[in-house]
């Protein structure tokens, strides 16, 4: 009787702690398996530029009207101190976003910027545990990013005892709410660094005027992490604070476009402009499902990069006199700052 109940007791054991790993790991049916590693979706998601009300709060119902007429299934926004882009707002946004079926990525501001995503600041656990339990709610809050994460004094605080804390909390709570912040470069000791405490990575290419190069970048970065996590292709849509006498000419930002969904897991485009006359908003929505691009819905699926065929010719989009000046006005500041290291 006794050696039954230690061979049973041993049993329950053993199923009780395979049961809970079984738990911990992601799932690795088909359809699990793409959206993690294509969690931005195969069209480009939209961290666009805010639209605004008379009171300055963010005019949701706009945003969220222009947004299905584009086809945008994906979008970001950062969560600062003021409106258009406060707690308040972005909840509200969110909320209407669920409806709309469109997924939604919550930006953190990192302590270079000011840290100031209000009400929890640079209480970065607070701000996961509320996030990944407002996920339960919102199956459509997709994960959150974390800007400059490992940008000067940044990393200080972000170091791989607390980027696993954080990981781990959010994990508790919703494992299907993904942690994805911005880094610029990725080496073998960056990927090894975040390895096991993120679930991929906003990868940005910083040269606004020029796409040459970008293939090679994408590519060497993804043969560097390897199967680690997934590598998410940013592109600018907009001077920025780093660089502000330039913007992406149309002819950049369309050769950047196509790498991008080319060799990586999916796009992201920075301060993406929602008026209807911007030709930058025009190449992006091609990438969309039913867009005229090769790579239209397919954003971040072609692994193999001979699996499709060369696109073909591409018309000077509609208004623009020529490819190097696009008549194309000077957006505001933008809500969120990329700075270099």
């Amino acid at each position: 009787m006794l050696r039954l109940f230690v061979v049973a007791l041993a049993m329950g054991t053993c199923l009780g702690w395979i049961s809970r790993n079984a738990a911990a790991q992601p799932a690795t049916t088909s359809g699990a398996t793409v959206k993690v590693w294509h969690a931005l979706g195969s069209s480009p998601c939209a961290l666009f530029h805010p639209i605004e009300t008379r009171d300055h709060a963010l005019n949701v119902s706009e945003t969220i009207l222009l947004l299905r007429d584009f086809h945008f299934r994906c979008a970001a926004l950062p969560i600062g101190a003021q409106p258009p882009t406060d707690w308040a707002n972005f909840q509200k946004f969110l909320q209407a976003a669920q409806a709309a079926q469109i997924d939604v990525w919550a930006i953190l501001i990192p302590p270079t910027e000011g840290g100031d995503s209000r009400p929890y600041d640079t209480d970065y656990l607070k701000w996961f545990q509320v996030l990944a339990t407002l996920s339960l709610r919102y199956p459509h809050l997709r994960g959150v990013n974390i800007d400059d994460m490992l940008v000067g004094f940044n990393r200080k605080l972000f170091t791989r005892a607390y980027l696993l804390q954080l990981y781990q909390a959010k994990q508790r709570i919703n494992p299907r709410f993904l942690f994805v912040p911005t880094v610029y470069d990725l080496d073998n000791k960056t990927a090894a660094y975040l390895q096991g405490a993120v679930d991929g990575v906003w990868f940005w290419w910083m040269n606004l005027e020029r796409g040459l190069g970008l293939a090679s970048f994408l590519e060497n970065a993804r043969a560097v992490v390897g199967k680690r996590f997934p590598v998410y292709a940013g592109v600018y849509a907009a001077p920025t604070s780093w660089h502000q006498e330039g913007e992406p000419t149309v002819r950049a930002f369309m050769g950047s476009m196509q790498n991008a969904c080319r060799y990586s897991d999916g796009v992201v485009v920075w301060e993406l402009s929602l008026d209807p006359n911007d030709p930058l908003l025009q190449i992006t929505k091609s990438y969309n499902a039913g867009g005229s691009e090769a790579l239209a819905g397919k954003c971040g699926e072609a692994l193999d990069p001979t699996a499709f065929a060369s696109p073909k010719p591409r018309r000077i989009p509609s208004g623009t006199t020529s490819w190097s000046t696009p008549p194309r006005a000077k957006p505001a500041r933008p809500s969120v700052k990329k700075e270099t290291k």
